[in-house]
Order: C-alpha cells, then structure tokens, then sequence
C-alpha cells in the first residue's frame, strides 16, 4: 500500500515573515521503495529541509512552477550544497520557461559536479502534458494565470489491479497457478468454452491524485486539473473577496472555497499566505466551518 507524505516547508507570499518561508514542498512517495519530489525552491529551502528532518539527497526531480524569485531562488544554493555532499546521480529540473534553469544555477560558481537536466514544461494552451512517468505514478503539468508563464502541477498514481481470489473460485478457477498469469498477460482464459476475463474477477482501486497549484487566479484549467482530486495544495495570497481587480494574479479564499466544492476537492491546504495577515488563528477562523480545508503553518505534513 503507497504512503504519500507531503510536506510544505514554506507558506508566504513574496516576502517572508518571522513564522513563514518562501514556496517549497517536499513529496515522498513510498510504496516499499521512496521517490522524493521537490515543487518549488524558494529561497532558504535547503536550511527548511534540514529543519523538517528531510535529506535533499533524496531528491530526484524538482518542479518549478514559474520564476518569481520566492519560488526558485534556493535552487542555486541547494544544488551547491548536493555538490559540497558528493551527490553523483543526476538531477532533473522541470520548468516552464527552461532556459531560465541555467540562467538561475549560473548564480555563482557552482560546487557542483554532477548533471543536471533540464526539461520544459508547456506554460501556454489547456492540455494536461505528462512530463514523466514510472511504474506507480505521472506528474503532469497544465498553463494557469499568473503574471508570468506559470503551470499547476499533479502526481497522478495509477490504478491498482488485484485478483479477487473469491471471485475466481466461484467460477472455477484454481486458488493459484499459472493460469493467473495468462489472465494478466492476454486478459482472458477458457475453462473449456466459458471464457473469463480479468475484469470479471479483478478489483481496481482508483489512484491518488494531489495537486500543486503554484501561483495563479482560479481559472478553467485549473479547476480541470484539480477535479475529485485526494489532495490540493492552493494558492490563497487573500482572504477577503478582492473582486476582479487586484494587485497580483493570485487566488482569494472565497473563489477557493467555490472551486473546491464544485470540483469535488477531497482535502485542500491553503498556503503562499500574504504577510499582511499576521494572526494565524484568525485565518483558521475563516475556514472552521470546512473539515476538509486548512491554513497551512510552514512544516506541515500530510499524508494522504
């Protein structure tokens, strides 16, 4: 059975605060083998790391949403330090706008030694673009509203298939052997003329889904990308109705609210928080009422 372990080492908007760091998460995702994701690099990520007990070692793709400076600037100074702790496998670096990767890493003279790839993400259109897969998931990207070219992001688990060996007896299959073997590969057997197929005695259970929005104002694509999802982590800079004009392309808590319900958002996280709200407790406040949203503090972990 997956564990997927989430964990938002920074909430603040642009600027941070005493209390909140710029955008990261850290995602492990461990089904008896862990896989370690990093969305977002703000500055200071790598001492944030260090804090939540968290070794970016472990690390083997970062997706970077869009370059605004508090969502990429600890990038050139984490890869440092991979480089200062010998890191020998390569690293790859998913951005819109990839040339920007290089760009960003060419800060300083780099310690590093190991490569580095890079791979663009589509920031215009509305396709949901896979950009990598593996046997137990996919990460998928789609353009949202920002100020700049910026993408939401979403690990996608794949289905999970099992025999139910009770079904397979009732019709007249063996408890074991090879014939398990045939269905799985050709997706039928014959007991004599009576054919069976693998739906007729399998179960399925439906794949996780968890979404990064980034920085954007609610729009069609995003809302396509975060239906019936498990879990979503969302931009919420307001939390008063700022109406159609406001100063940046971000999101206000009651369109959030709006979005979540109608798309059918099994849990969401609120987070990339403007320092003008200084009362932790009076945003949670705002959002008592609903048992699947919360105010993320920096450091919070979800498992989903």
């Amino acid at each position: 059975m997956s564990r997927i372990a989430v964990n938002i080492l920074g909430t603040t908007a642009g600027v941070p605060t005493r209390e909140r760091a710029h955008a990261a998460i850290h995602l492990s995702y461990d089904d008896g083998k862990e896989f370690c994701l990093l969305f977002d690099c703000g500055e200071g990520t790598q001492r944030q790391l260090m804090t939540a007990g968290l070794n970016s070692m472990k690390i083997n793709d970062v997706f970077i949403t869009h370059w605004h400076g508090d969502h990429c600037l600890g990038l050139p100074g984490m890869t440092d330090s991979m480089g200062f702790e010998d890191r020998k496998r390569p690293l790859t670096v998913y951005a819109p706008e990839a040339r920007r990767v290089r760009r960003c890493l060419g800060f300083s003279r780099s310690m590093s030694n190991f490569r580095i790839d890079v791979r663009r993400v589509p920031a215009r259109g509305r396709r949901i673009t896979p950009l990598m897969s593996t046997n137990r998931f996919r990460i998928v990207s789609i353009p949202v509203k920002h100020g700049v070219p910026a993408v939401a992001y979403a690990l996608m688990e794949k289905d999970k298939t099992s025999i139910d060996l009770r079904k397979a007896i009732t019709l007249g299959l063996p408890q074991k052997g090879e014939v398990y073997s045939k269905l799985k590969e050709k997706g039928k057997v014959f007991l004599g003329k009576k054919k069976i197929t693998l739906k007729d005695i399998s179960m399925t259970k439906k794949g996780k889904k968890i979404v990064y929005s980034g920085d954007t104002r609610i729009c069609n694509n995003l809302k396509k990308l975060v239906r019936g999802a498990d879990l979503l982590i969302q931009d919420c800079t307001y939390f008063g109705d700022v109406g159609r004009d406001r100063p940046h392309e971000h999101a206000a808590l009651p369109e959030v609210l709006e979005m979540v319900l109608k798309e059918q958002v099994k849990r969401t996280v609120l987070t990339h928080i403007s320092r003008k709200y200084q009362d932790a407790g009076e945003l949670k406040a705002m959002v008592k009422g609903y048992s699947n949203i919360e105010v993320a503090e920096d450091f919070l972990s979800v498992v989903v």
